[in-house]
């Protein structure tokens, strides 16, 4: 039971809003939400997005950050962060987004962010030193820097997945 409330906590840990309000309005200029989905297929292989309050282990889960501009202006530099929450791994090559945008990912808990793949140097027993690639399922977070400005009004979409250890 106490394995369950873990899931169901870090399901809800990333599911959330965020809200920039202009100064000088008190309006919301940027507002973005993250919502979790539970991914299941179904008898004919088709994928199925379910929201789901809970997550048990093997169970994938998609999570979509959407972000509007509800201003007047375009707004570029967007700088996008998805959590990799605690008890899941990130699933390789499942980060999207239909903007142009440098995608980052950070092996430190958010503290630094690098492009894939992320290479490390490693001495071997032997005293010789090899290069080794980082697993995705040790990252931590996934970041998009857009370089395509979100438009006055409009709205882009990140997605990616994990996998509940």
């Amino acid at each position: 039971m106490l394995k369950k409330a873990i899931y169901a906590a870090t399901f809800a840990a990333v599911a959330g809003s965020v809200v920039f309000v202009s100064a000088s309005k008190q309006e919301p200029m940027l507002s973005s939400h993250m919502k979790a989905y539970v991914i299941t297929v179904n008898a004919e292989g088709k994928e199925l997005k379910q929201v789901n309050k809970k997550a048990t282990p093997g169970q994938t889960i998609q999570y979509d950050l959407t972000y509007a501009n509800n201003s007047d202006k375009s707004f570029k530099g967007l700088v996008v962060t998805g959590p990799v929450p605690a008890n899941t791994h990130y699933l390789a090559n499942t980060a999207l987004t239909q903007v142009s945008a440098m995608r980052l990912v950070s092996i430190d808990g958010g503290k630094t962010f690098e492009k894939e793949p992320v290479k490390r140097q490693k001495k071997m027993a032997d005293g010789t030193v090899k290069t080794i690639i980082i697993q995705a399922s040790k990252y931590t977070h996934i970041r998009w820097k857009a370089s395509d400005a979100l438009m006055s009004k409009g709205q882009q979409q990140y997605t990616y997945r994990v996998k509940v250890n």
